[in-house]
């Protein structure tokens, strides 16, 4: 597994597509199609939707990536800023910024996109 943090709107599916040598069609937003694409685009909204419905991101998570091993994981970072004033937005925060690292932890490569230049993290 490879991640991809960086800001929203930082290049970080183009950087995947190229660098990986993919099209749009292997790309996913959503921890279902992910078990069988090569990108998952947009992890931490799809944390909010498993909040929201009452799943376990964390779970999911860790089933994605059994089924999909190689799979790119691109994320925005969330947690820089002015705190949520709501609990469930700071809930959904934490959750994004944990994941994350337990991802980078598993990860063969972790990468920061900023103004889509790559730095290599790990």
């Amino acid at each position: 597994m490879h991640l991809i943090i960086g800001g929203a709107g930082q290049g970080k599916l183009p950087y995947a597509l190229r660098t990986y040598h993919c099209t749009p069609a292997d790309v996913s937003e959503t921890f279902s199609v992910a078990r069988t694409k090569r990108i998952f685009d947009r992890f931490h909204v799809a944390v909010r939707a498993a909040l929201e419905a009452g799943e376990d991101p964390q779970q999911l998570t860790e089933e994605l990536l059994e089924a999909n091993p190689d799979i790119i994981i691109l994320c925005d970072e969330v947690g820089c800023g002015v705190i949520p004033v709501q609990p469930e937005e700071r809930i959904w925060r934490e959750t994004v910024g944990r994941l994350c690292c337990a991802l980078a932890e598993q990860a063969e490569s972790v990468e920061r996109v900023f103004c889509g230049l790559p730095m290599c993290l790990k």
